[in-house]
């Protein structure tokens, strides 16, 4: 088997912000790994923190933590690309901070310094598509485009609409294998309409998978049009690159979602399956991408430390009494945990 070098790319952020100060804090970090056979060759981190009003709702605030999580995890991704592996996997989709900016467009207007950085997180993206040696691991995949496509083959809703793609497969696939959703669906990029068709179908916003199908097909574009501020035609470039596969290794486990860039798709295949040590048959996953998981994984208590550490330095710059310190943080919040 021939040996190849594989970075991954994943980013973490604490799962609840703090707010015992009159703000909301969180902490977040990304990093890569390198790793040739069974040895971790190259390796580096990034970190980051986010601070806003409570004037922020919890919504906006939480998909500003995203976007920039995620920004960060570009920059690693970059970072990890001079060191010039032959793989380079990010954990989760190529866009996934796009549906996030979607949903929260929906509740409040989002201000230009979170556009901002969205459109500087999708020209590293680019840059990585660009590179013809990136993938993206979807671990937790929500796909649901098999019941969709099948009740428009047949022109009736299919009762597996209400199923995921992983479980359906789980049963059907015997490993190794690979469902290319390009193949099925006949183009890149659709896998996201048909399950869109599905979510129509199974809700009853609709009895016929065609008009479900024509609805679902502008629905994809205009809300990633919408989410990055670009133009339809933009959107639907962007969409197209990027194919979606379902990869089983192991029996014993559900497959996992692979997004590639359909420009690079042999090469990052033949990179990936060069070798079953390339993956960790006990998870299913590549191998790589588990151990970078365990890298980046911020504690529950981190950020309420980071912002013990906050009111320790007010404290201690403060010339005047401490218990007017303390008033004040009283006044802004009761000092509880959330």
């Amino acid at each position: 088997p021939k040996e190849v070098s594989i970075a991954a790319v994943d980013g973490s952020f604490s799962p609840l912000p703090a707010e015992t100060i009159g703000a909301r804090f969180s902490v977040y970090s990304a990093g890569f790994i390198m790793v040739k056979g069974n040895n971790i060759v190259d390796e580096g981190y990034l970190s980051g923190d986010i601070r806003h009003g409570q004037a922020y709702s919890r919504e906006l605030f939480s998909a500003a933590l995203h976007v920039q999580e995620t920004s960060l995890e570009r920059k690693a991704a970059l970072e990890a690309l001079k060191e010039n592996p032959d793989l380079l996997l990010l954990d989760g989709s190529f866009l996934s901070f796009a549906y996030s900016l979607f949903r929260v467009r929906r509740v409040v207007p989002v201000p230009e310094w979170i556009v901002n950085i969205a459109r500087e997180t999708l020209n590293d993206t680019e840059k990585l598509l660009d590179s013809g040696k990136c993938a993206g691991v979807i671990k937790r995949g929500r796909s649901r485009a098999i019941g969709g496509w099948l009740s428009v083959e047949d022109g009736k809703i299919n009762p597996l609409t209400k199923h995921l793609d992983k479980q359906i497969l789980h049963n059907l696939m015997r490993a190794p294998a690979i469902l290319d959703y390009k193949e099925l669906l006949k183009g890149p990029g659709l896998q996201m309409v048909y399950g869109r068709v599905s979510d129509l179908l199974v809700h009853k916003e609709y009895q016929s998978p065609e008009a479900a199908l024509e609805e679902a097909r502008e629905w994809a574009i205009e809300r990633l049009a919408k989410a990055l501020d670009i133009s339809e035609e933009q959107a639907l470039i962007l969409e197209s690159r990027i194919n979606r596969l379902q990869v089983k290794v192991s029996d014993e486990n559900p497959p996992f979602e692979l997004e590639v860039p359909t420009e690079s798709e042999k090469h990052v295949l033949e990179a990936l399956f060069s070798n079953i040590e390339n993956f960790n048959i006990a998870t299913g996953l590549p191998l790589a991408i588990d151990l970078i998981d365990e890298n980046v994984t911020l504690p529950v208590e981190f950020t309420r430390d980071f912002v013990a550490e906050v009111e320790a330095r007010i404290t201690n710059s403060y010339e005047g009494r401490l218990d007017e310190v303390r008033e004040f943080f009283a006044n802004m919040n009761p000092q509880k945990e959330l």
